[in-house]
C-alpha cells in the first residue's frame, strides 16, 4: 500500500479541520470578550440599583420620621 494516495486523499480534510479549528478558536476567543463586557455592565447595573434602593429606604425612613 502506498502511502502517497492516502496522504494525498486524507491532507484535504486535516487541512479543513484545523481550518475550522481555528475560526471555532478565534470565534470563541470574540464570544469570552463579549460576555466580559455584558458581565461587567451588568455588574455596574446591579452597583447602581442597590445605590438606588439605599437612597430610597433612606427617603422613605425621612418621610415616616415626618409623620
Amino acid at each position: 500500500m502506498e502511502t502517497g494516495p492516502l496522504i494525498g486523499s486524507i491532507l484535504p480534510f486535516i487541512v479543513l479541520f484545523a481550518g475550522l479549528f481555528f475560526v471555532m478558536r478565534a470565534t470563541n476567543r470574540h464570544y469570552q470578550k463579549h460576555v466580559h463586557e455584558v458581565n461587567t455592565v451588568n455588574q455596574e447595573i446591579a452597583d447602581t440599583n442597590r445605590e438606588m434602593i439605599a437612597e430610597l429606604r433612606e427617603i422613605k425612613q425621612l418621610l415616616k420620621d415626618r409623620n
